[in-house]
């Protein structure tokens, strides 16, 4: 007879209902919204100015960056558009980041999706904020969106982790299996 071990040991677990998927991208990606803004905002109180960031985003997503310069005006419209936008963005890589993950749960290769896709994230915010941040004059600080973002990361990875603990377990017997 077969080693009862083994064969526990190689039961996939059950497939992620979509429903769950879908609450939990959602929850994750306003886990990472919200540290982002919370980020922002003690940076921007820190600095006398609350709102300055989304005002600043918000300026240049509506009226492009030649409207931010010299800094913006902080009015509602503009802080309100760059939350929508900034939220939804969020919630599509919640989404991303909790499908990635109920993937990973069964198959631990999932996990290097998940390390490229952390790295092109990474470095595709770090080239925007750059560009940016050019433009502006340094309204936005580079250091601060990458704070910003590995604070995010930190959130949103955490909450997942929580929400799938057989990752760590398949992820140690990443190497073992054929």
């Amino acid at each position: 007879m077969p080693n009862a071990d083994r064969l526990d040991s190689t039961v996939m677990p059950p497939a992620a209902a979509a429903s769950d998927v879908l609450l939990d991208g959602l929850f994750t990606g306003a886990i990472g919204a919200i540290v982002v803004a919370a980020w922002f905002f003690v940076l921007d109180a820190l600095h006398g100015r609350p709102f300055f960031t989304p005002a600043l985003l918000g300026t240049i997503f509506l009226h492009g960056s030649q409207a931010a310069q010299g800094g913006p005006v902080i009015a509602p419209l503009e802080v309100v558009a760059y939350t929508f936008v900034h939220f939804i963005a969020f919630a599509v890589v919640g989404l991303l980041l909790s499908w990635l993950m109920s993937l990973f749960e069964r198959f631990p290769i999932a996990g290097f999706v998940l390390l490229v896709l952390f790295l092109c994230l990474q470095v595709g915010f770090l080239v925007l904020t750059s560009v940016l941040g050019a433009r502006l004059g340094g309204e936005l600080p580079t250091w601060s969106v990458v704070v910003a973002n590995l604070l995010a990361a930190a959130g949103m990875l955490g909450y997942q982790w929580r929400r799938h603990p057989g990752v760590v377990r398949r992820a140690d017997r990443l190497w073992d299996e054929p």
